[in-house]
């Protein structure tokens, strides 16, 4: 068994396990027992008590994060709900978060939840809520409980309840502000000056070309001088100049809640200042939530929400979703890491160097290359509840979403594409503009009636969605603009003679259109029996009139075990209960009218006429299909939940089956058809699994409190069928990952897990033993049958001795495509986490760990930095520095078989290869960590000192975030995910590194 899942194993004994079995042991006096509150949660538009929760439900309310020191909800609740995988793409200030609910279902489409906040749909609303503001989060996980959200609810449904003010409550002020500074954990090691001149000084005279030896006598000087000079010189570490920076955060959260005796009122305002540890970026947000709610009479009560927020993402990144042709981490880990080596000095741009090596000086090129990403979030809500009679209530909600996205881009004069456009900036502005209307009308009837309750809602819901999106990409701005000038002054462009500028795009997003009703019925026999049904019909203008439809049934029942009379009077049992759930959930997320054929103009497609350019039309390469239909998943799943010791001891544990079909597939078709794909409904997936939670109270004194909670999801993902509609082998098609253009480096295959790493097996070498020697020549021959990676690793140069060697699969004598197989998958074995919280008088600590086990990392930075491809004067990766060398101590090469042989006796590292950028199992390794996500110790003053104040609580407290990972994978990050493709996840590709925060916060109640 692997040490690392071992190591996770034996802490959890330790920290969860163990405790827990010895709090079954404590005696329990009446004054230590916990006065448990009936909790209740949001399910499908109405509140259920969790105690009547048939379906697979994760909840996580405002105590849980209430004094975690981040600035998004998604970091917030990171590990805390089983079968939730939360994580952040990269490192970077205001990164995207990605979350999954039991796996995902969709292999080409977006994984992504619904959002359901205070009642209303939003997209991505994590990110934008402050986790001071949350009331509680449900996650609705199986089909059962979210088919009556009909569409999307196909990948799980998450509703956001936010903080509210409370009836005849008096007004309290609350203000919770936190500053820290954050620094780089780790870096990528490189060679150091000597070892890189080495390593140059071997490529540049290995073959012996005159004028190359007095390139590198002239560039670097002659091999004697060589020790003296780079052992002694000074080191430009990049990385830690362009990232190592102390990056300051500053956030701060004001609330004001209260009521009176018919109206409830809370503001919340949160403002957040925190740089990026690379240079130039950074993150700022202004968000500001007022509730309102008001009892207009005993019958009838309104209220309403409004949300606004602003937010700035500067800095141009790391490139971590682009090709490789656009990574900006290259240049602060390949640049060479010396001053001097070319006339002009290194913290001047060198047009020759980055000509002769593809690179420029990290340093100059973040100057260089300018981005703001700003957001615009508006949300606005009303409600009207209205009790027609005591069990009657009808209830209509209302709400409005806007999104605004402006991205302003500047390329300075020393990027590539300032260089390509006679070397003046470029700056491109884009706009994008979404929004959506809601309403929704519900008729919610309760009744008890001696052993019975019934519980019926019928419901209507209506949802539309528009915008508009705009870009201009102007070129040939003045050399001397700065970038805040030209993002105000594209008119100060001046196409060189005979140049046309490109014309401005601009578009609207197909209207996405939304009719729904819904109903429920659930019923409850004597406080034991639970069944609950729902369904669910939509219709979305996205698909053809046939096909418009979509109808989705559920079904739950529950069976409270506890309130049998053999366990009702048992007083060590709380509860025991059994659920079963099965329902089918749709899914809708493509673009509108791809049923039809529609023609969109571009200049793109046009002509010039005179000095302009005139646009044309085209259809796109999409073909459209009138036959697309809903993509359906269908969710069974067994749970049960059980609490012992007087809520001592509590948690449940859910198994599952989810199988998706009618997938919507973005599919390649026969280009004969004048189209390059089509979207069809191709193929099925499977995930299945168990989910198991568990708490304890395992200290519970009046002066100490040990509080702690444990969650581990194991999910099993597999493609069950791809469809007929994937050319000739409908079993399997390979997928490019994207951060090299042409490498197909992922394979989708019937009986695989999405996400399975395709390429070459590493075999390590070729070995003086794999060649003949020729004396008179001195050249070496691969032996007979010895396999040769010359053309796919080697650019189809001769294989020498020390070049990477690839195994032959197939045993044909010749490594070629064919030699390709599974690399293994991004998916886990299982993850989770657990926290341990503490409270000893006035002191409280807390300590959150996140866990991931058996799932592999694409490492494409190791792939990169251990190729030499087609440029000299590049830096490379440490381990380069262990490679199999050609010259001597002298500088003298070495031919002779049994020298050379001598010579490598201690090297274990291949030479750097020359050929294309290839996926080998070298760059597939071990993803699983323990990490200490969240460190917290708070002292909060006696209450009775801060009477006479007015204060009703101050606390201080101290956090660190990411404290330490424990992992055996070599890159910045294992969590690391930069491909936007559901088929291509785990690629850790130029991704911005992940950061240590350490911070200081008060938190003060009037």
């Amino acid at each position: 068994m692997d040490k690392r899942v071992q190591s996770v194993k034996w802490l959890y004994l330790t920290v969860f396990l163990l405790p827990v079995l010895a709090m079954a042991q404590e005696k329990e006096t009446k004054a230590e027992k916990e006065t448990k509150i009936d909790e209740v949660v949001l399910v499908g538009y109405s509140r259920v008590s969790k105690k009547d929760v048939t379906n697979a439900v994760g909840s996580v309310k405002a105590e849980a994060v209430k004094d975690m020191p981040v600035n998004s909800a998604a970091e917030a609740i990171q590990g805390r709900i089983a079968g939730v995988q939360i994580t952040a793409s990269e490192g970077s200030p205001g990164a995207e978060v990605e979350i999954k609910v039991r796996g995902g279902t969709s292999i080409t489409q977006s994984n992504a939840p619904l959002y359901i906040v205070d009642g209303i749909q939003m997209d991505n609303a994590l990110s934008i809520i402050s986790p001071k503001e949350i009331e509680s989060i449900e996650v609705l996980k199986d089909a059962a409980s979210t088919s009556i959200y009909g569409s999307r609810g196909a990948n799980g449904v998450v509703i956001i309840t936010t903080k509210g003010g409370r009836k005849k409550a008096v007004t309290t002020i609350n203000y919770s502000g936190y500053t820290g500074v954050r620094k780089i954990t780790n870096t990528i090691p490189v060679l150091d000056p000597y070892e890189f001149v080495m390593y140059q000084y071997e490529l540049y005279n290995k073959n012996g070309v005159a004028e190359d030896i007095t390139a590198f006598n002239t560039r670097y000087g002659t091999y004697d001088q060589l020790a003296t000079k780079y052992q002694n010189i000074k080191e430009r570490d990049w990385q830690n100049e362009l990232f190592g920076q102390e990056a300051f955060n500053f956030t701060h959260n004001l609330s004001l809640t209260g009521g009176s005796d018919k109206s409830a009122f809370s503001l919340t305002l949160n403002h957040v200042e925190e740089d990026g540890i690379m240079l130039n970026s950074g993150f700022r947000r202004s968000m500001a939530n007022f509730k309102y709610d008001y009892d207009v009479s005993k019958k009838l009560k309104v209220g309403f929400n409004a949300r606004y927020s602003r937010q700035l993402i500067s800095g141009a990144g790391t490139s971590a979703t682009g090709s490789q042709g656009t990574n900006r981490l290259r240049n602060a880990v390949r640049y060479q890491p010396f001053e001097g080596g070319s006339n002009v000095p290194i913290d001047d741009f060198d047009p020759n160097y980055a000509t002769n090596t593809n690179l420029v000086n990290p340093l100059l090129l973040n100057d260089n290359e300018i981005k703001d990403a700003r957001t615009n979030d508006l949300l606005l809500n009303a409600y009207l509840n209205y009790n027609i009679t005591k069990d009657l209530t009808f209830r209509s909600v209302v709400g409005y979403v806007q999104k605004d996205n402006f991205v302003n881009q500047f390329w300075g004069t020393i990027t590539s594409d300032a260089r390509a456009n006679n070397n003046q900036p470029i700056v491109q502005l884009t706009r994008n503009q979404t929004r959506r209307i809601t309403n929704t009308n519900t008729l919610n009837y309760t009744k008890k009636f001696g052993n019975h309750k019934l519980d019926l809602l019928l419901g209507q819901e209506t949802v539309q969605t528009d915008g508009e999106v705009s870009s201009t990409y102007t070129k040939w701005l003045p050399v001397s603009i700065l970038p805040n000038e030209a993002f105000a002054n594209i008119q100060a462009a001046s196409p060189p003679s005979g140049m046309i500028q490109d014309a401005p795009r601009t578009s609207a997003l197909p209207p996405d259109r939304l009719a729904s009703f819904f109903g429920r019925v659930n019923y409850i026999y004597d406080n034991k029996y639970i069944i609950t049904a729902s369904v669910r019909s939509d219709a979305s203008n996205i698909f053809d009139y046939e096909n418009r439809w979509g109808t989705f049934p559920a079904v739950s029942v529950a069976w409270k075990i506890k309130e049998e009379k053999f366990l009702k009077n048992k007083e060590w049992l709380d509860e025991l209960k059994l659920r079963f759930g099965y329902g089918l959930a749709g899914n809708n997320r493509i673009t509108p009218y791809l049923y039809n054929t529609f023609f969109t103009t571009s200049t793109d497609f046009g002509y010039t006429f005179g000095s302009g350019v005139t646009p044309g039309a085209t259809t796109g390469n999409v073909l459209a299909n009138p036959n697309i239909k809903w993509e359906a998943t269908v969710s069974k799943n067994l749970g049960i939940d059980f609490g012992f010791f007087n809520g001592r001891l509590y948690g449940s544990v859910d198994g599952y089956i989810t199988d998706t079909k009618d997938l919507l597939v973005l599919a390649k078709i026969p280009q004969t058809s004048g189209y390059e794909s089509q979207f069809q409904n191709s193929g099925k997936t499977q995930n299945k699994g168990v989910e198991v939670s568990l708490g304890g109270i395992i200290v519970n004194k009046e002066n100490f409190t040990w509080k702690t909670d444990f969650n581990i999801s194991a999910n099993r993902n597999v493609i069950k069928s791809l469809g007929a509609g994937n050319g000739p082998n409908s079993t399997q098609y390979l997928v490019p990952s994207g951060w090299v253009n042409n490498l197909f480096d992922f394979v989708a295959k019937v009986g695989n897990p999405v996400g399975t790493y395709y390429g070459y097996v590493t075999e390590g070498r070729y070995e003086i033993s794999d060649f003949d020697y020729n004396t008179a020549t001195q050249a070496y021959t691969l032996k007979a049958g010895v396999a040769s990676s010359s053309a796919v690793a080697n650019g189809s140069k001769p294989i020498q001795p020390g070049d990477l060697k690839l195994r032959d699969l197939n045993g044909d004598g010749q490594i070629t495509a064919s030699d390709q197989t599974e690399l293994g998958s991004a998916q886990p074995k299982f993850f989770g986490g657990f926290s341990q919280t503490f409270r000893y008088r006035n002191w409280d600590m807390s300590l959150f760990f996140n866990f991931s086990v058996g799932n592999k990392v694409y490492n494409a930075n190791k792939v990169e930095f251990t190729t030499q491809y087609l440029y000299r004067d590049n830096n490379m990766a440490a381990e380069v520095a262990d490679r199999w060398r050609w010259f001597d101590n002298n500088g003298v090469k070495v031919n002779d078989p049994t020298a050379l042989a001598a010579l490598n006796a201690n090297t274990t590292m291949w030479t750097p290869p020359q050929g294309s950028y290839i996926l080998h199992s070298y760059a597939i390794e071990d993803g699983s960590f323990l990490r200490l996500n969240n460190v917290t110790i708070g002292y909060s003053l006696p209450k009775n000192s801060l009477e006479s104040l007015g204060i009703k609580n101050f606390r201080l407290y101290a956090t660190v975030n990411n404290l330490f990972t424990i992992t055996g994978y070599k890159g910045y990050d294992p969590e690391a995910s930069t491909r936007k493709n559901p088929l291509t996840p785990g690629v850790d590709y130029a991704a911005y590194p992940r950061s240590r925060f350490i911070l200081t916060g008060v938190d003060i109640t009037f």
